[in-house]
C-alpha cells in the first residue's frame, strides 16, 4: 500500500468489523470460531489504531527517503455500511449480480466443500460480502485497486467482477478496476509467517516491542536478507546492492540483517525507533573486544521507558560492592546466584565490558560512561543500566 501512496494514490485501510461476524474461509480447513462481542470490539479498535499508525509512520518514513507527493490515508470500517443493509435488500439488489458458478470455483470454497468439515453458508457467502465492500469503496471513494495476500485471490476477483456488473446495472461510469495479490511472506525454507504458523510478528508494540521486532530481522538467515530489503523497505536498489555486497564480505557481522531491522522498525514504530533498537542490540550483544562506543545520552535515549534503565543517586552506587548493586537492580536474582555468576566470569561492566570475577569488587569510576552511566551485563542477555544522579 505504501508503494501506491508514495506515487500519490489515496491509501484506504479496511477494517472488517461486519464481515468478522461471518468468517473468511480462505486458507482454513475448519470454520473460524465466533468471537465474543467484547473481544471483537477490542480487536476492531486495536487493528484500526494499528493500521492508522502504520500508515502514518510509513508516510513519515517515505518522506525521510525523499518522497514528497504522497497520497492521503483513510481507515474505514465496513460495519458502517453493512449496518444499513438488510438481508433482503442485499439479496434483491446485489445478490442477483453474483454468479454461483464463479463462487463455487474459488479455491477456498473448493477446498472446504471436499473436506470432512464442509463449509457453512456463512463462509460460502463471505466472498460476496468482501466483493460488495470493494464496490462500496469504489463508488464512495473512487477506489479502483484492491490488493491483498495471494490467499485472497478469490475474494478480490469477486470484487472486481461484481463492481463491473454493478457499474452497468446502476448506470455508473465504466471505470476499470483491478485486483492485485502478493505472495505471502515466507522464510527461505518456504515456511509461512503468521499466527497459525507460530512465528507471528505483531505490529502492536505491546505484543512485539520495537527491540523484539528489530531482533527478529537480525536473526533472519542470510538467504532472506536481500529479498526482504527489496520487499519491506524503500531503500534504492543500488543501496540494497551495496548492503548485500558488504554483508557478503563477512556474513558473521550480519550487516544486511541490521540494516533490514533498522528500516522495518522505523516503518512500523516510527522514525528513530530503528536506531534505538540498533543501539540496544549492540550494547546487549557486543563482545568485550568490540566494547561500547555510544555516549551516555545516546544510550539513555535508546532505553527510554525501558525497565532495564534505572536511576540511583551516585552516592548509593560508587564504591559500593558490585554484587550488592546488582541485587538492587536485578531484584529477581538472589545473592547466591549473583555470586555464582561472578565466580563463573559471567559479569561484564563498563564501556569496555570488563569481566569481573571478584565478589568483593566495588564500583569503579572508570566503569562509568561520561562519568554517570553504568552498564552491567549479566550472562548473555540480561542487561542493567544505571543512570547516576
Amino acid at each position: 500500500m505504501l508503494h501506491f501512496g508514495i506515487r500519490g494514490h489515496e491509501m484506504i485501510g479496511l477494517i472488517g468489523g461486519a464481515t468478522v461476524e461471518v468468517g473468511d474461509p480462505s486458507g482454513r480447513d475448519t470454520e473460524r470460531a465466533k468471537l465474543e462481542d467484547d473481544v471483537k470490539n477490542t480487536n476492531e479498535s486495536s487493528i484500526s489504531k494499528q493500521m492508522e499508525r502504520l500508515l502514518r509512520n510509513g508516510i513519515a518514513y517515505a518522506r525521510s527517503k525523499g518522497y514528497k507527493d504522497i497520497g492521503t490515508i483513510r481507515v474505514v470500517n465496513n460495519a458502517t455500511w453493512w449496518k444499513e443493509m438488510s438481508f433482503l435488500g442485499f439479496m434483491g439488489t446485489i445478490g442477483r449480480h453474483l454468479r454461483v458458478q464463479e463462487m463455487l470455483k474459488r479455491q477456498s470454497v473448493q477446498r472446504r466443500i471436499t473436506s470432512e468439515a464442509g463449509i457453512g453458508y456463512n463462509e460460502f457467502t463471505y466472498q460476496a460480502l468482501q466483493a460488495y465492500d470493494f464496490f462500496h469503496l469504489h463508488k464512495t471513494f473512487g477506489c479502483n485497486i484492491q490488493f491483498g495476500g495471494s490467499d485472497q485471490y478469490g475474494n478480490i476477483a469477486s470484487g472486481v467482477d461484481l463492481t463491473s456488473r454493478l457499474q452497468f446495472a446502476q448506470n455508473l461510469p465504466r471505470v476499470q478496476t483491478f485486483g492485485i495479490t502478493t505472495p505471502l511472506l515466507t522464510t527461505a525454507t518456504g515456511e509461512k509467517l503468521g499466527k497459525s504458523a507460530g512465528n507471528a510478528v505483531w505490529l502492536d508494540p505491546a505484543l512485539t516491542s520495537p527491540f523484539a521486532l528489530y531482533q527478529y530481522f537480525v536473526r533472519l538467515p542470510d538467504a532472506d536478507v536481500e529479498k526482504y530489503l527489496r520487499i519491506l523497505t524503500l531503500l534504492p536498489l543500488s543501496e540494497i546492492a551495496e548492503i548485500v555486497t558488504k554483508h557478503n564480505e563477512d556474513p558473521s557481522l550480519r550487516i544486511g540483517q541490521h540494516a533490514l531491522g533498522r528500516e522495518v522498525t522505523d516503518i512500523v514504530h516510527g522514525l528513530g525507533f530503528g536506531d534505538r533498537a540498533h543501539i540496544q542490540s549492540r550494547i546487549l550483544y557486543s563482545t568485550p573486544s568490540e566494547g561500547i562506543s555510544y555516549s551516555a545520552d545516546e544510550i539513555i535515549d535508546a532505553f527510554e521507558n525501558d525497565s532495564q534503565l534505572k536511576e540511583f543517586p551516585a552516592t548509593d552506587v560508587l564504591e559500593e560492592r558490585l554484587v550488592k548493586v546488582i541485587q538492587r537492580v536485578a531484584s529477581n536474582r538472589s545473592m547466591k546466584s549473583i555470586r555464582e555468576l561472578v565466580n563463573s566470569g559471567g559479569i561484564y561492566v563498563g564501556p569496555s565490558l570488563t569481566r569481573v570475577n571478584d565478589v568483593q569488587a566495588t564500583i569503579q569510576p572508570k566503569w562509568l560512561i561520561n562519568g554517570r552511566l553504568l552498564i552491567i551485563r549479566l550472562g548473555k542477555s540480561d542487561l542493567q543500566i544505571i543512570n547516576l544522579k
